[in-house]
């Protein structure tokens, strides 16, 4: 086995579930806090899968990379397993996606006045409908139209035996003859009776046939299909939003950060007009409260009740950077300076991270929509850059499959405040309850299946020869009744025109903040 490619793996395996951990940590409610366990889990293991999945990549192409050239891959004793690996990782997505989760949402907001194995029952009950409903969308389909369909290219053969070569009254000619033991009629001739000379023609490429090769795929592979191409409804919305505003937020972060701590007592003005604020806010629920008991939910009440939600995300806001500008520790200056270094942090991040989301537009133009594409781009950077130091390559082309897929991350929490068309689960620091983390790791499982496939169609030249190029390259797209969305690449069209709508809409809203009558300028010192 290759040892380094092993324990590399391990590693970045914990990290993964560290990164995890804090995402759970810095986002759940203070309301769950040590208690809901089992979701606490499912969420753990359903961020650490989407993150393994998408690192799968890089080490498939490092395996591919272990051998010499002149050795078979199949014959190469260091290599791991990765298409084993690939199904093992998306087969716990989907469990994760349509079992954990499920069965973690129902059993999570069930009656608290039930029994603990009455909220097992009914979280089970749930998940099983279901896989039901999976399997049913899964599997008749795949009855029909399970098959994976190639354009191939035929010719017909100008090939003679060897005894008709000896009569010399054939006219040898430079061009392919086209002959047949069958007559006009369409019957064979008796044995022995020579061939029917069909005619000759000097241009090889009118005698190609254009045909279709059709293939049954496994089961699991029709099942990556299908989740895939859900994923990727999902991954043209959160990508494009994340590969924008990712960069974008840090940025702003930075420029709006506070500039200087504040005094106690500049401290206790703000608390109280915080707590003013929060008191108006608290009577305004009650008073929507007994609007809906008298007359129910109507349009005005919808109305009001999303301007108190947005009042409070506000103070929500509003009560960090409080916090932030006054911090409440033993030691307040060493807090401060870890305040200071994380922005820092941010801006730099943000730096890196507009280079990567312009280098992934130009890639996406340049290489995939193009054709034939213009320059390899980044598959030339990542060769060049393997020839400089073994496996460099691969790490930067990790960080490039990685960032995307913490902007599929951004996206579907900064998709989840901003809905217009029909609500998501928000998802806020420290205010994030444990059913909206299972919803959106749900949606973001789903979307990391749309993120390899398009990491497999952007880097195709550097990653050939992997499994991973395989499974995605070949039967992914070449499945009957779904192939012409990904050979017109209508989906990356749509990922194009989502991240020009999300810029246009920065540009035009501006950051969150703008909407505030300047609240953030007392902390601006």
């Amino acid at each position: 086995m290759n040892w380094f490619l092993i324990i590399v793996t391990v590693v970045v395996a914990i990290l993964v579930l560290l990164v995890s951990l804090y995402l759970v940590v810095n986002y759940q409610h203070p309301e769950d806090r040590n208690q809901a366990w089992i979701p606490k889990i499912v969420v753990l293991l359903g961020f650490a899968v989407a993150f393994w999945t998408i690192l799968l990549f890089p080490l498939d192409v490092a395996n591919q990379q272990a051998c010499a050239l002149n050795v078979p891959l199949s014959s190469c004793e260091t290599t791991l397993p990765m298409t084993q690996l690939w199904y093992a990782v998306y087969i716990a997505a989907m469990a994760i996606t349509f079992v954990a989760v499920p069965f973690s949402i129902f059993y999570y907001e069930a009656d608290s006045d039930w029994s603990f194995p009455r909220r097992v029952l009914s979280g089970f009950l749930w998940a099983f409908g279901t896989v039901v409903v999976m399997v049913l969308l899964i599997c008749i389909p795949y009855a029909f139209a399970g098959y994976a369909v190639y354009d191939v290219q035929g010719a017909r053969s100008g090939l003679l035996p060897v005894s008709y070569l000896s009569d010399q009254d054939y006219p040898f000619s430079q061009c392919i003859g086209l002959f047949s033991y069958y007559n006009a009629a369409g019957n064979a001739p008796a044995v022995n009776t020579s061939l029917t000379t069909l005619g000759y023609n000097c241009n090889v490429f009118i005698n190609r046939v254009s045909d279709q090769w059709k293939q049954r795929v496994s089961i699991i592979v029709y099942a990556m299909v299908i989740v895939a191409t859900v994923g990727w409804v999902l991954f043209m919305v959160f990508g494009a939003i994340g590969i924008v505003m990712l960069p974008m937020d840090w940025i702003r972060e930075f420029i709006g950060r506070p500039k200087a701590t504040i005094t106690r007592s500049q401290y206790i003005d703000r608390a109280r007009d915080l707590a003013r604020r929060a008191k108006d806010i608290l009577a305004l629920a009650d008073a929507l409260k007994r609007e809906e008991r008298e007359r129910g939910r109507s349009w005005r009440w919808r109305r009001n009740a999303k301007a108190l939600n947005a009042q409070l995300l506000v103070l929500e806001e509003e009560e960090h950077q409080l916090e932030m500008v006054y911090p409440q520790v033993r030691t307040p200056t060493y807090k401060w300076v870890l305040t200071v270094m994380s922005f820092w942090l941010k801006f730099f991040g943000g730096l890196l991270g507009l280079v990567l989301s312009v280098c992934w537009v130009l890639q996406i133009i340049l290489y995939i929509l193009i054709d034939p594409p213009v320059t390899p781009l980044l598959n030339s950077l990542f060769i060049k850059a393997n020839n400089v130091f073994p496996l460099f390559g691969t790490l930067l082309f990790g960080v490039f499959a990685f960032y995307l897929q913490l902007a599929v991350v951004k996206g579907n929490f900064k998709f989840g405040l901003n809905l217009l068309l029909f609500r998501v689960h928000p998802m806020r620091p420290g205010a994030t309850l444990m059913s909206s983390f299972l919803f959106n790791v749900g949606l973001i499982l789903l979307a990391t299946t749309a993120t390899i496939q398009f990491c497999a169609a952007a880097f195709q030249l550097y990653a050939d020869g992997t499994a991973v190029l395989d499974i995605f390259g070949n039967q992914l797209t070449s499945i009957q009744g779904l192939r012409y969305i990904y050979t017109e690449n209508i989906f990356i069209y749509c990922f194009l025109a989502f991240v020009a709508l999300s810029l246009a809409w920065a540009a035009v809203r501006g950051p969150d903040r703008w909407k505030r009558t300047k609240v953030e300028d007392a902390y601006m010192m």
